[in-house]
């Protein structure tokens, strides 16, 4: 998503929208659930095979209480949701203004200065800024869009080196 800052800042904000990271966690959360459902077939399809300690893997795909059923799905789903806030948490956050371009990635923020940046440019999925001698900066996925990237950098004066 590209945001442009108040009045006073012309900034441009690159970060994950909100739709997006609420599609993660569902996923994540989805996937332990369904993991819950099937561990004790899983184990119990692992037991028929010839596997180091089978009989205490059978034994743990047996538990069939009340508990076990519906609260190994409602564990891993909580599991998988963890896993979902933590992914987008740390996605990288960009702030590019005309004189420097703050990340963000969960806690740590760094800067880096229009005269460190000597060329950027996507490769994949990721963008990559480079020192003028060719130090990588950053390199990493940032949420927005090709041409909202492309746009970003361009619009702050940034060589953007992509086709």
């Amino acid at each position: 998503m590209t945001k442009e800052l108040g009045a006073q800042s012309a900034a441009t904000e690159l970060r994950m929208p909100l739709d997006t990271k609420v599609v993660i966690w569902v996923f994540c959360g989805a996937v332990g659930a369904g993991l819950g459902f099937a561990v004790p077939w899983l184990l119990q399809f692992a037991a028929r095979h010839p596997i180091p300690y089978a009989d205490t893997v059978r034994f743990l795909g047996s538990f069939s209480s009340p508990a076990m059923v519906i609260g190994r799905p409602v564990a891993l789903a909580a599991l998988g949701l963890v896993i979902g806030l933590f992914v987008t948490y740390h996605a990288a956050v960009l702030r590019i203004s005309d004189e420097s371009i703050t990340i963000v990635e969960g806690d740590d923020s760094r800067v880096i200065t229009r005269d460190q940046v000597g060329g950027v440019f996507r490769h994949g999925g990721k963008v990559r800024i480079e020192s003028p001698v060719g130090r990588v900066l950053f390199d990493d996925d940032v949420e927005g869009g090709k041409a909202a990237i492309a746009s970003a950098f361009r619009r702050h004066g940034y060589p953007w080196e992509g086709a």
